[in-house]
């Protein structure tokens, strides 16, 4: 898997910075599947489709659009 660079709103870095110092385990979890499994999800899906694919579809691209 190649490397991923992981944009954090402020209010996301203050969310892991009050995790952090509440040593808070329930909270983590949900912070990584509620915000970094749906980032990581964003940034690995595909992003284009050959025109050559036998399944293809013009409207394909709308089930990856955010």
């Amino acid at each position: 898997m190649p490397d991923l660079v992981i944009k954090l709103t402020d209010e996301e870095i203050m969310r892991i910075t009050r995790i952090s110092l509440d040593d808070d385990k329930e909270e983590a979890l949900i912070f990584i599947k509620d915000t970094l499994e749906k980032k990581i999800k964003d940034l690995t899906r595909p992003h284009c489709v050959p025109v050559f694919e036998v399944t293809y579809n013009p409207r394909q691209k709308d089930k990856f659009s955010r």
